[in-house]
């Protein structure tokens, strides 16, 4: 399975969003696309997402642009991921067994289920503040090369704050 390239997007437009969030200044379209080299248009559509996800908002004016609507270490990345491309659904009769003639019969409904839950339980865990702090970002990727793949821990070190980005 891969992430979206619409999902990947609306994550790196938070996280450059996010990091003016300390100084309260809006972020332009215009400087995303640039900073992080991706297509204004895009950009655009995924602003609306976000805003009807009550996550940003729009700041008009000459030095207009965008603003989290709450501190970072309260925006979920997985509430990022769905207002992009709505829920988290491996295959369609997870969310909607209406879907499939043989969900209730299915050998394998069940772990795409339990698939599903444990990538919505990590997006859910993890917030922008917890990908801008440089701390847990080195704790992460210390933890994630040790380990072999498949055995990376599904919890965050409870040592981690997560209530503001650390630059």
């Amino acid at each position: 399975m891969k992430l979206s390239t619409r999902a990947r997007y609306a994550l790196r437009l938070m996280l450059e969003i996010a990091k003016q969030a300390d100084r309260n200044i809006p972020v332009s379209l215009h400087q995303v696309a640039r900073q992080a080299e991706m297509p204004r248009r895009y950009l655009e559509q995924l602003v609306i997402g976000l805003k009807n996800a009550s996550l940003i908002r729009g700041v008009s004016g000459k030095v207009g642009g965008y603003c989290l609507t709450k501190p970072a270490g309260e925006i979920k990345i997985g509430a990022i991921i769905e207002s992009a491309i709505g829920p988290v659904n491996i295959v369609n009769c997870v969310n909607d067994p209406r879907q499939c003639l043989k969900a209730d019969v299915c050998e394998c409904r069940l772990l795409w289920t339990l698939i599903n839950g444990r990538i919505a339980d990590v997006l859910n865990e993890f917030s922008l503040a917890d990908m801008l702090d440089k701390k847990w970002y080195r704790l992460m990727s210390r933890q994630i090369m040790q380990r072999p793949a498949g055995s990376i821990p599904l919890r965050k070190p409870r040592s981690t704050p997560t209530s503001g980005a650390t630059q």
